[in-house]
């Protein structure tokens, strides 16, 4: 609780005693000082915005925070993680393109003729009758890639193989790749969205604890 009695003319201000009052005004204002008035005054100060008031039936009590400040503070920094991590799947990306691009022959030297791969015998086509339809199906229609990558991968009473048919191997590398590159953007934006809806909660709680010890 503060008593004051007197106001000064000059700065507008009130206080107690004359003797420490400083007076602090501009230099360009346009009012004229006018003289010092006793004016007694009790005032006390709000526990919860810390400001001072006289009559407690027209004090408003704000407090301010910086919760939209900070709250778009993290949308930013989401924003900005998100472009990133899509940024580093890009670059991911294209340094496996330049990767797996064949290198061009040396300038100096004559390119190497194509060589014929030698003639095979051919195998015997494993024919047969599908018992849907009743038509012949041959070797190819009969080996499915996916079910092939499904069976190769082993299990309790078979050990894992790799298939050296080229649909398989193709197959099976494409769904590699495609893999890494899924869990990359993945996490990112899996991890955005989750410290984004952590931080809401976490603070939440915080202000509810707070309130509470306060009360």
């Amino acid at each position: 609780m503060g008593i004051t009695l007197f106001r000064c003319g000059t700065c507008g201000k009130s206080y107690a005693n004359p003797l420490t009052h400083t007076c602090v005004t501009r230099m360009d204002r346009k009012r004229r000082p006018g003289k010092t008035r006793l004016k007694p005054a009790a005032t006390r100060t709000c526990g919860t915005c810390g400001k001072p008031y006289t009559n407690p039936l027209t004090h408003t009590c704000t407090v301010k925070t910086d919760f939209r400040k900070r709250k778009a503070a993290q949308a930013r920094k989401a924003k900005a993680d998100a472009k990133k991590a899509k940024a580093k799947a890009a670059r991911q990306r294209q340094r496996e393109r330049q990767r797996n691009r064949p290198k061009p022959a040396p300038a100096n030297r004559a390119p190497a003729k194509p060589t014929r791969p030698k003639a095979t015998p051919a195998k015997p086509r494993q024919g047969g009758r599908s018992p849907s339809t009743g038509r012949a199906t041959g070797r190819a229609d009969a080996h499915d890639h996916r079910e092939c990558f499904n069976t190769s991968q082993g299990d309790r009473r078979h050990a894992a193989h790799d298939c050296d048919r080229f649909p398989c191997r193709i197959y099976a590398e494409g769904r590699e790749h495609g893999y890494a590159q899924g869990h990359v953007v993945g996490h990112a934006e899996g991890y955005a969205q989750g410290y984004s809806e952590g931080q809401t909660h976490g603070y939440a709680a915080g202000y509810a604890a707070a309130l509470s010890e306060r009360h």
